[in-house]
């Protein structure tokens, strides 16, 4: 018994800070979502990844930051981190006792050389801009993913609101303020090795205080048979799959598209 008591509380500390950092990034997308700034490279990056970069990160952000022209980027990434560490104790964390100066940031950033691989144990971290994006944190221990933490912020829990564009749902959003039992808006959803279920839970709007489980539901797969009436959801990224060849196979079966 006691073997399956530890299994059942393994990752469980590291799944519970996971999905209050989620939480912390979904809140500010309502500062930082329009902030988009293009590449040489002709991708984007995003401002709203500033607060997400001393996890883990693909880009080069010190030199970056660094840079002459870049000083108004810099301060902006400062203003952002500084904001969410400010909001801090709203998840249940400990904020500094005073705002993060700029050299500190860019040294906590710089602490983010992780190499990955098959072995060791880090946090990676992505961030999918646009109306519908996500906010994907998970845990690496030894080249396996043991935790894993998906916050959607933009998406809408009504499932009647999904024929909707969505510049219209966030003009109702913004009249009408949504709370953590009415689930209109925002998502995060996460899971961890071992437990065999799922969890998903409302997004933490504006002057609320995240107290776990949050009105966690369990996951479970959709009571649906008609598969006409399913979902269909993909990639937003061309590059990770080919629309044509999803849109015409979901086209095939009578699947809608999201």
């Amino acid at each position: 018994m006691a073997s399956l008591i530890s299994q059942s509380e393994e990752f469980s500390k590291e799944l519970d800070v996971a999905v209050r950092a989620v939480q912390i990034a979904c809140s500010l997308r309502n500062k930082v979502q329009k902030n988009l700034i293009s590449k040489d490279c002709n991708s984007s990056v995003t401002v709203a990844g500033g607060e997400n970069i001393s996890i883990l990160t693909e880009e080069d952000v010190v030199q970056t930051l660094s840079k002459p022209n870049a000083t108004e980027l810099l301060e902006t990434v400062v203003k952002i981190v500084n904001e969410c560490l400010a909001e801090a104790p709203q998840f249940g964390f400990e904020a500094p006792k005073s705002a993060l100066e700029t050299s500190e940031v860019l040294e906590i950033i710089s602490h983010c050389n992780s190499i990955g691989g098959p072995s060791g144990r880090f946090w990676t971290l992505g961030f999918v801009s646009g109306d519908q994006y996500a906010v994907a944190l998970s845990l690496i221990e030894d080249g396996e993913v043991v935790v894993g933490v998906l916050g959607c912020p933009n998406y809408p829990m009504r499932k009647d609101w999904l024929s909707y564009q969505q510049s219209y749902h966030r003009i109702v959003s913004k009249l009408i303020s949504p709370t953590s039992e009415t689930w209109n808006e925002g998502c995060v959803i996460y899971a961890k090795k071992g437990s065999g279920k799922a969890w998903i839970q409302p997004v933490i709007h504006v002057n609320k205080k995240f107290v776990w489980p949050n009105h966690a539901k369990q996951v479970s797969v959709s009571s649906i048979d008609n598969i006409g009436l399913a979902t269909f959801c993909q990639s937003v990224e061309k590059a990770n799959s080919s629309h044509s060849f999803t849109d015409g196979l979901a086209h095939s079966v009578g699947l809608r598209i999201l």
